[in-house]
């Protein structure tokens, strides 16, 4: 299984961070989808049904993303149907 590390200097007046940008056109690309107009799908990629996203937050910033009783995180998997989990450090 391959490592892909996405890291950008934020820019508070993007709509979107460059390192969410980044991560966003990576997952189009490695699931065979167009990462932007005129871009071709990735050959062979196509058919890939599952993709799985870890990221390394701070564990003073986890605590923004579980909130009060875990709300957030449920909140954010039942907009989303993807499964969340905050895992404790490895």
């Amino acid at each position: 299984m391959g490592k892909v590390l996405i890291a950008g200097k934020e820019e508070p007046e993007a709509t979107l961070s460059p390192a969410m940008d980044a991560a966003i056109r990576v997952f189009k690309r490695v699931n065979g989808l167009p990462g932007s107009e005129g871009d071709d799908t990735a050959p062979g990629a196509a058919g890939v049904a599952f993709c799985s996203i870890r990221l390394l937050v701070a564990s003073t910033q986890a605590i923004n993303l579980i909130g009060k009783q875990g709300l957030l995180v449920k909140s954010i998997q039942e907009s989303t149907g993807a499964s969340v989990r905050v895992l404790s450090e490895l």
